[in-house]
């Protein structure tokens, strides 16, 4: 295992973190009574977060050469973007999606998994221009998704509309926080 340094393992940990907060409001959103729910959900959507950062990481090394200079305000803009996104969506009174039906099947997982981890993308990206080798942050974040959303599963059927929202916005405020870390050294 490479040498993590333990500022880097912060910063790391908080990206999971923001990006399971993502995965835990849709979670809490979809929650419901059909068998099988919970592990389908919650091993897509990890695995879904786990590899949407390799494509990006894939991208963001694609261009290293040519943004280097300014890849500091590349990952302002993408987690900013990302970040104020969330709690744009949080904060518009947008309504929960999937209330009545059982989205942990076909077509309706796939896009759930992927729509919650575009962001995730968004991060490959950055650890690419960056220069961050993926594979333990990509662990890190698939684990760390799978996790939140199974606790989302359980607690959406008590909590839904309340904590599902309050996920939204502190996953929004950490990624716009950790966007000003990047400008600010």
């Amino acid at each position: 295992m490479p040498e993590i340094h333990f500022q880097m393992l912060v910063t790391l940990v908080l990206i999971a973190l923001a990006l399971g907060c993502d995965a835990f409001s849709v979670s809490v959103g979809v929650a419901g009574p059909y068998k099988g729910q919970n592990f389908r959900i919650a091993f897509h959507f990890g695995l879904f977060q786990a590899f949407m950062p390799l494509i990006g990481w894939t991208l963001g090394r694609t261009v290293e050469s040519y943004v280097s200079a300014w890849d500091h305000w590349i990952a302002f803009v993408l987690l900013g973007g990302v970040g104020g996104h969330m709690l744009w969506e949080a904060l518009s009174g947008h309504p929960e999606a999937g209330l009545g039906r059982d989205r942990s099947r076909k077509w309706s997982l796939v896009i759930l998994s992927t729509a919650v981890s575009i962001d995730a993308l968004a991060v490959g990206l950055v650890f690419g221009i960056q220069n961050v080798r993926p594979w333990w942050p990509c662990l890190l974040i698939g684990v760390t998704t799978g996790v939140m959303s199974l606790i989302g599963l359980y607690l959406g059927r008590r909590l839904k509309a309340r904590l599902g929202k309050s996920a939204e916005i502190l996953g929004g405020v950490v990624l716009v926080l950790l966007a000003f870390k990047f400008v600010t050294g």
